[in-house]
């Protein structure tokens, strides 16, 4: 999923490890503090890693380049991605519309109440709405609910902004009989994968079914022209919960993490 408008607009300073013509690729995430150069995870990116062909050797002839080079490394690889020490493990959850998936009862059940209440998907098709949608529902709750500062914000908006100028995106609104929203979706794609970028309920409290339909009506649009769905995460366990129920497996990939700073900084980030 990580083509370059994505980077262009997380990861600004990005730059690329390149081995045999182009066969092997790494983006590199890099920034830096206090003149010490340091490789991060950037916001809304679910995974990086090495993108190719890459044998066990070359792995680690990038882990000793990155070592190399890097005072502090904490980055998500992709789940094809096999560093042999200095990971952890984490899960996101797919579907591989090849293998096929199955909604569980519940949310058979809400699709089910959401469709009685007359609520209908709505893709939004222009930029000037799509950011207005944003701006009035997603930053807000980015900010209230999960406490993502200003200068990030920006970048969700900007990385919402180039995709759509790729036409790599698509935004979904789930609207009641009176035409009022009740949930928003945004999602990111190319030929191979979709990744459920960003969404939300405006009416948690009254459980409409509303973000049930959207996702329902994603996951059914992207069938034909994808082969995997992404849902972005899951390690919390009600959104774990939540992507289970939409026929969503379990993926595991690996953090990469790496503390070669100098005392006292490396206690700090340990």
């Amino acid at each position: 999923m990580l083509q370059s408008f994505y980077l262009n607009a997380t990861a600004p300073n990005w730059k690329a490890l390149v081995m045999d013509n182009y066969k092997t690729v790494m983006p590199l995430t890099q920034s830096s503090k206090l003149n010490i150069k340091y490789l991060h995870q950037p916001p809304f990116t679910s995974q990086l890693g090495i993108y190719g062909d890459a044998t066990k050797k070359e792995v680690e002839e990038i882990e000793a380049i990155l070592t190399k080079n890097y005072k502090f490394i904490e980055i998500e690889q992709n789940a094809y991605t096999k560093f042999q020490k200095n990971v952890k493990d984490k899960l996101t959850y797919i579907i591989d519309y090849k293998k096929g998936y199955k909604f569980n009862d519940n949310t058979k059940r809400n699709v089910s109440k959401a469709n009685k209440l007359n609520c209908k998907i709505s893709e939004v098709v222009d930029l000037e709405s799509v950011i207005k949608l944003a701006k009035s529902k997603i930053i807000p709750w980015l900010k209230k609910e999960h406490k993502v500062s200003e200068a990030h914000c920006l970048l969700f908006l900007k990385l919402i902004t180039n995709a759509f100028h790729e036409q790599a995106l698509k935004c979904f609104v789930t609207v009641d009989e009176k035409g009022a929203p009740q949930a928003l979706g945004y999602f990111i794609y190319n030929d191979f994968h979709a990744v459920f970028l960003k969404g939300m309920s405006f009416h948690k409290k009254d459980n409409n079914g509303s973000m049930h339909l959207l996702m329902n009506y994603a996951i059914n649009y992207f069938e034909t022209k994808v082969k995997l769905f992404d849902f972005g995460g899951g390690a919390a366990a009600g959104i774990a919960t939540f992507y289970k129920g939409l026929g969503g497996k379990e993926l595991k990939y690996q953090l990469l993490k790496i503390n070669q700073l100098p005392w006292p900084l490396k206690m700090i980030k340990k």
